[in-house]
C-alpha cells in the first residue's frame, strides 16, 4: 500500500488492485471527476505529481501528450507514497 496525498488528505492506495488509482481514490471518498469512465480519453481526471513516482506512461497517455509531470489518474498506479494536485 502507498499513501497519496490529495488536497491535504491522505488516501491508501494498493499498486496490486486491479482498479485504477483514480477508481481507488473516489471509492475512498475523493472527488474526481471521470467523464469518460476511465477510458483515458477525457483528461478529467488529470493531476500534477507534486512528488512521488507512477507507473510507466501508458499508450493511451502517449497519444495525449501530456504536459511534463502531468498524468491521468484513470491510467497509472502509484510505486511510492506521493502527493498529487488535480487539474480540474
Amino acid at each position: 500500500m502507498y499513501k497519496i496525498k490529495l488536497k491535504g488528505k491522505t488516501y491508501e492506495i494498493d499498486p496490486k488492485s486491479d482498479d485504477h488509482m483514480m477508481q481507488q481514490l473516489v471509492a475512498k471518498g475523493a472527488e474526481i471527476v471521470g467523464a469518460c469512465g476511465g477510458a483515458g480519453i477525457c483528461q478529467t481526471c488529470a493531476f500534477k505529481i507534486i512528488k512521488g513516482k507512477f507507473t510507466p506512461l501508458t499508450e493511451t497517455e502517449k497519444m495525449m501528450d501530456l504536459p511534463e509531470n502531468q498524468r491521468l489518474s484513470c491510467q497509472c498506479w502509484p510505486e511510492s507514497d506521493g502527493e498529487i494536485d488535480l487539474i480540474y
